[in-house]
């Protein structure tokens, strides 16, 4: 049965602008999106000012370095490397220092100031020293003063506290039966030597009393010493002087009395030393006692 759309209202309005018909896709008209005006965007998405946020990354775990944290441990770490690095070099700068004060020391020594000082010598050379010194050249100058030097020590064998002790003397040769001891007579100590001949011991005995005094070089000195024999005037017993193994006096036995001998001598060149000593000799199998005491050596 056919259709009949005679009364129906047409589609489209007669008094309409929409074309009737349309050929293809492209007649048809286009959805335009409404555009929102620009001021009523929100900043964030304004044209041109939208930057993307960075990718997210998890944080990376916190490790822990002997129960410290890991950044704890490197910066402690690096404190106690600086720490000991500064002891070591203030330790080498203290060394460089010390030897550098050293260095300044000998400089100091060596430089070119003259100086001058009065030293002590040993007992046996007592001397005044005068010592110049440069940076090229060294001198020592000594001069020795008889006047102040004592040549002769203990000469009245007071120093001793036993009866055979009579240092700085000494006794370089006894034959025996002799002997000899300190004796004190009237509160004064002398020396006592006793040579017993027998024909056992041969036709004599001796005692050797010796001290090395203290002389300047090439120098004129006078001596003195006291001595007695008992028995007295016995024609074989001699008291015999040396200086430095040169007889310088010749004693034969006197009265049964205290005598003073006196002679000088010169003392050797080249040598702040002089050997004296006293032979006590009795000959031909006689017996005799030797008292000497009070020994002096002075500057002529």
């Amino acid at each position: 049965m056919a259709r009949d759309d005679g009364d129906l209202p047409e589609a489209v309005p007669a008094a309409s602008t929409l074309p009737q018909t349309y050929q293809g896709d492209h007649d048809l008209p286009q959805v335009v999106e409404t555009t929102t005006p620009q001021k009523w965007r929100h900043p964030q998405f304004a044209e041109g000012s939208y930057t993307p946020s960075p990718p997210f990354i998890p944080p990376l775990e916190d490790k822990k370095i002997l129960g410290l944290r890991r950044t704890t441990f490197f910066l402690s770490l690096a404190l106690a490397v600086l720490i000991v690095f500064g002891i070591a070099l203030g330790a080498g700068l203290g060394v460089g220092l010390r030897k550098g004060d050293n260095n300044s020391s000998s400089n100091a020594n060596s430089s070119g100031a003259q100086t001058s000082s009065i030293t002590s010598l040993p007992p046996s050379t007592s001397a005044s020293t005068t010592s110049t010194t440069s940076s090229t050249t060294t001198s020592t100058t000594t001069a020795c003063n008889p006047l102040r030097t004592a040549a002769v020590t203990n000469g009245g064998f007071e120093a001793g506290v036993e009866a055979s002790d009579i240092r700085p003397w000494y006794i370089p040769d006894l034959v025996a039966p002799a002997t000899y001891e300190i004796l004190n007579i009237n509160g004064s100590n002398v020396f006592h030597a006793i040579c017993n001949s027998d024909l056992e011991h041969g036709a004599y005995t001796k005692i050797k009393l010796a001290q090395e005094l203290r002389t300047c070089p090439d120098t004129d000195y006078n001596f003195q010493f006291s001595y007695n024999f008992l028995p007295g005037r016995n024609q074989n017993a001699y008291i015999v002087f040396f200086i430095d193994g040169e007889e310088i006096a010749n004693i034969r036995a006197g009265p049964n009395d205290w005598v003073t001998h006196r002679g000088n001598f010169t003392s050797q060149r080249g040598g702040n030393s002089t050997l004296l000593q006293v032979d006590f000799a009795p000959v031909a199998f006689d017996s005799q006692e030797f008292f000497v005491d009070d020994f002096e050596v002075t500057p002529a």
